[in-house]
């Protein structure tokens, strides 16, 4: 195991600590998680980080959340492999050491990708992708390009997403690599979901399926499961929708994935929902929100509550339904959740349109169409257009009602949303 001077490794672990955590628990944390591991925080060297970086991540996990502890987690994953690279400089042109800096660039890429540190993780895999090139390594020159192409899709640059997505296809495919053709084939499939191109997706996750199958990684073919449960939900197919999540269950829970769990149960609670199956849909959705906070995942706590809320809109529950819209929002604002927000606003205006308060119902289905046209999703704006139509409709202004419906209608028959296309009809009769 590389080791490092120890009072630097201290001071940046402690500085990771302080700047997540503050500077009083993050002390706190460093010191009572060394003295249960019989390490000397003063004195940390890099093989320490194996038993103390799990350690930290589940002590900070029930109070600072989810988030917080796998960013920490991560940091300190980052800072490992940054300490390595200082190691073998001077190396850097030596053409037997070409293999090894690829692989350490390829991580540092994959955890700037993680830690949001994106101008880092694009020159780490580029110099992954170069250092690959002088090893004639393919494999990590895959890996590479799949990871700018991540990088792209997270700053929803989505065209040069995609460019790079195939680069890594295809060094994949020429050497048959199972794990590159997955990945890259499991997120094309999820940029053309994200498109409203469904039967591109479908055929790009059809062949990142078959591959993670070759794989024997029952995650990332649980994960791929769901990407398929996405499309048909989309496409109104929910039997389809519900029986593709149902699948992903088993592979999730064999590899103890609470994050995905809590998923997944919030997407099949959302496939009844849309079948007005409310008494499964709030199951669902209760049992998403228990497996995040398993982990204490905010995230998907927010996801739960504004799903949750909008079932219960639905059964007459109309103050809960818009308190439920609003702690979602509490939690997921601050965390930049573009589409959790869209999600507990566009509750928030349904549930004040139910109570007739027509002028804050119009306000906040107007928040959450300006938040809609950043997502460059036409399903979403569909639907928003959808909910402003009955709104309008209840409050008996017709001829507006009329123009939401028919621009939804427009929306859904491009898409080839068929559940949708068939309810905004049955409104335009």
């Amino acid at each position: 195991m590389i080791e490092h001077p120890s009072y630097k490794l201290a001071s940046e672990i402690r500085r990771i600590l302080t700047s997540e955590l503050g500077r009083e628990f993050g002390q706190t944390v460093l010191v009572t998680q060394c003295s249960e591991l019989n390490i000397k925080s003063e004195e940390l060297k890099v093989g320490d980080l194996i038993r103390l970086s799990p350690a930290l991540i589940r002590a900070i996990r029930p109070s600072s959340g989810d988030e917080v502890a796998q960013k920490v987690g991560n940091q300190i994953r980052k800072l490992k492999i940054q300490l390595e690279l200082e190691t073998l400089k001077g190396k850097e042109g030596d053409s037997t050491m070409a293999r090894r800096f690829a692989d350490i660039y390829v991580s540092l890429g994959n955890a700037c990708l993680i830690t949001g540190d994106i101008e880092e993780g694009d020159k780490a895999y580029r110099n992954a992708i170069r250092y690959a090139k002088k090893a004639d390594y393919p494999l990590k020159e895959a890996e590479a390009n799949i990871g700018i192409g991540l990088i792209f899709e997270r700053d929803d640059k989505w065209d040069e997403a995609i460019e790079y997505l195939n680069k890594g296809l295809s060094i994949s495919v020429k050497v048959d690599y199972p794990v590159g053709i997955a990945d890259a084939s499991r997120w094309l499939g999820h940029l053309e979901w994200h498109r409203s191109n469904y039967d591109r997706a479908l055929e790009w996750l059809e062949k990142g399926h078959s591959n993670a199958e070759r794989t024997g990684d029952e995650g990332l073919v649980g994960q791929i499961l769901i990407e398929f449960g996405l499309v048909y939900s989309d496409l109104g197919e929910m039997a389809k929708a519900i029986d593709w999540f149902s699948r992903s269950i088993p592979l999730l829970e064999s590899v103890r994935d609470h994050r995905q769990l809590s998923r997944v149960y919030n997407n099949i609670g959302d496939a009844y929902m849309q079948q007005k199956i409310w008494d499964k849909a709030i199951q669902n959705f209760e049992k998403s929100e228990e497996f995040a906070r398993m982990i204490n995942n905010q995230q998907f706590i927010g996801w739960s509550l504004f799903n949750s809320g909008e079932a219960l809109l639905n059964i007459g529950e109309v103050d809960e339904a818009i308190s439920r819209g609003e702690r979602a929002l509490k939690i997921l604002e601050p965390m930049g959740d573009t589409m959790g927000v869209q999600g507990a606003i566009r509750l928030m205006a349904i549930g004040h349109g139910k109570k007739k308060d027509w002028a804050k119902s119009e306000e906040m289905f107007a928040q959450a169409m300006a938040i809609t046209d950043g997502l460059s999703s036409k399903y979403h704006r569909g639907q928003l257009l959808f909910d402003m139509g009955i709104m309008y409709k209840d409050r008996g202004d017709k001829k507006k009602a009329k123009q939401h419906f028919q621009d939804a209608k427009a929306i859904f028959e491009e898409i080839g949303a068929a559940r949708l296309l068939e309810d905004v009809n049955e409104e335009l009769k």
